[in-house]
């Protein structure tokens, strides 16, 4: 009884803190110093709810990546200090894509085709999409059993996502210093909001630095 109860409470709160799911992220050991100075750049995000776009975040409707880059440089400093920080949204042509090992498997990685070696460090975002993903199979839950009879609930797990890939690179050298997938997860019941978009985007900021020296 003690362990359905363990797992029970673990799915609730994975449920609460939007999902849990295996992160797939590579940091190259060797890779143990701050930079000083960071270049990220990213490709123009794919929107899967657009109608949730044009209802939280209406002004943006037509230039998403502005919004995009400003929550990405408002959450840099709240997972590092001592690190400066530039944010720009670059063309898809400019980014070049190389596969990597990760657990035994090839995973694709951007990597910009050229680098400004001025930045100790690039971070290359790419692929990114956010959207509403329903899981195809529900949660069930079991209260009750003690006293009574036990009553089963299942509901669809309900998540605004956001997907992606990014790499980091050491500007000067080329050399790939780490990479891994974005899947940042908002829980939600019926309807998205502004705190969503927002959420996601300083989870993706949050998975991104939280494996790296950049972080410490």
């Amino acid at each position: 009884m003690r362990n359905i109860e363990f797992v029970l409470m673990m799915v609730v709160v994975c449920v609460l803190l939007g999902g849990c799911a295996k992160k797939l992220v590579k940091i190259d050991e060797s890779w143990i110093q701050k930079p000083s100075k960071v270049k990220i750049v990213f490709t123009e995000p794919s929107i899967g709810s657009p109608k949730d776009l044009a209802d939280d975040l209406p002004d943006f409707v037509d230039n998403f990546a502005d919004w995009y880059k400003s929550q990405i440089e408002e959450n840099l400093g709240r997972f590092s200090n001592g690190v400066r920080y530039s944010v720009e949204k670059v063309s898809r042509d400019l980014v070049t894509y190389e596969f990597s090992d990760m657990d035994g498997s090839n995973f694709k990685t951007p990597k910009m085709k050229m680098m400004d070696e001025s930045a100790d460090v690039y971070l290359v975002m790419d692929d990114l999409w956010i959207g509403r993903v329903v899981s195809e199979e529900p949660t069930c839950m079991t209260t009750g059993g003690f006293n009574g009879m036990a009553t089963t609930t299942c509901a669809p797990d309900k998540f605004f996502t956001g997907r992606g890939r990014y790499a980091f690179f050491d500007a000067k050298t080329g050399t790939k210093l780490g990479y891994g997938d974005i899947e940042s997860k908002v829980g939600y019941t019926f309807t998205v909001s502004r705190g969503d978009w927002i959420d996601v985007v300083r989870k993706t900021v949050n998975t991104m630095l939280e494996d790296t020296p950049i972080a410490k």
